[in-house]
């Protein structure tokens, strides 16, 4: 069995190059409208008597950290455009980098916003809160300050990072008195599926989530990111263990979701997870189109906080960060971001057999 800690299935493995990304395009960190409104690349003239009339299409230009791209549009927009073009949209989720501070704030900043746009009140599903902690989560949730609420849930112990960090959702959460919702399988059940397949499901869950056979495109989509993601440690024979985690974790974050947002105090939720679990084709959003057959396509929503790759004389260009997903497909809205300075994972990994 592998000795790595069971949170490695979740999505830090991806985007996961070191380094600080200088802010080469503070002017673009927007707060208002989209730089092009239609399909076609804006372009921008240099005036006269810069010794250069060279077109500048500032929709090619490099992602940095403060831009945001609308990959089905093809263009930057600005945070405000980020919202109206999100508003009204039942189920939205933000995926992020578990030990980047930045995407924490950010996706406070959109559910702050989103929720005094639209007015909807969407639930805020966790994938660091497991269905076991819920009942626990609701009590705290009234008795407990902000500040201490990942202390009572065991925050840290569990293995994420500060829980200072995430504290600002919680905290817009509280303001739009929005419900908080554990999504995640509990802790305990992870070894058993590992070993045993979905059939460790207890009887109720495995109905709730009534898993399908696991399509071939996934299941080797999944074998390859377990491998990567664990440093290509685990043993081939575990891979298949992994993936069925990582399927089933997908599909309890659909059905939190889904189960929450179909109440009759509510119309919508968010999802705050790791951006492996946010990918339109092959995780929460496939399962949620699962349990929702007759959902608008639009009605899915999918936001990535995304690191930027520090500047070079050949930077990727927004399409190719969508791909770095598996599928451009994946993913609707990238929002970019400053890199963290990390230690490699993968030194001083060992893994039992």
């Amino acid at each position: 069995m592998s000795k790595l800690p069971l949170r490695w299935l979740h999505a830090n493995a991806l985007f996961r190059n070191a380094g600080v990304i200088a802010a080469i395009a503070g002017s673009f960190v927007f707060s208002g409208h989209s730089i092009a409104q239609t399909q076609e690349p804006a372009s921008v003239q240099i005036p006269a008597g810069t010794g250069s009339h060279h077109v500048a299409d500032i929709n090619a230009l490099p992602p940095a950290p403060g831009l945001i791209f609308d990959r089905r549009a093809g263009e930057y927009i600005m945070f405000d455009e980020l919202v109206r073009r999100l508003s009204n949209r039942k189920y939205i989720l933000i995926g992020e980098k578990h030990d980047n501070p930045i995407h924490h704030h950010h996706q406070s900043q959109l559910i702050d916003a989103l929720t005094k746009s639209d007015q909807r009140h969407r639930a805020v599903v966790w994938e660091m809160f497991t269905r076991d902690q819920q009942g626990l989560l609701d009590q705290s949730w009234q008795e407990v300050p902000i500040s201490e609420l990942g202390q009572a849930l065991e925050w840290e112990e569990r293995g994420w990072p500060s829980w200072h960090d995430y504290a600002p959702i919680a905290e817009i959460a509280k303001t739009h008195d929005l419900t908080m919702v554990a999504g995640n399988l509990p802790d305990d059940l992870l070894r058993p599926i590992i070993a045993e397949g979905t059939a460790a499901l207890p009887a109720t869950l495995a109905t709730k989530l009534s898993l399908p056979a696991m399509p071939d495109e996934i299941m080797e989509r999944f074998r390859v990111e377990m491998a990567e993601s664990h440093c290509n440690a685990l043993p081939k024979s575990m891979l298949g263990g992994f993936s069925t985690v990582q399927f089933a974790r997908d599909a309890s974050l659909a059905r939190a979701m889904t189960d929450i947002a179909n109440t009759a105090d509510h119309d919508g939720a968010f999802l705050i997870a790791g951006a492996m679990h946010v990918r339109h084709t092959i995780a929460v959003p496939w399962h949620i189109s699962r349990f929702e057959p007759g959902l608008d396509a639009n009605d899915i929503a999918v936001v990535s906080l995304i690191e930027a790759d520090d500047p070079s004389d050949n930077p990727p260009k927004p399409q190719d960060y969508a791909e770095r997903f598996g599928n451009r497909d994946d993913v609707d809205f990238m929002w970019f971001t400053n890199d963290m300075v990390r230690k490699d994972p993968c030194i001083d990994l060992t893994v039992g057999q």
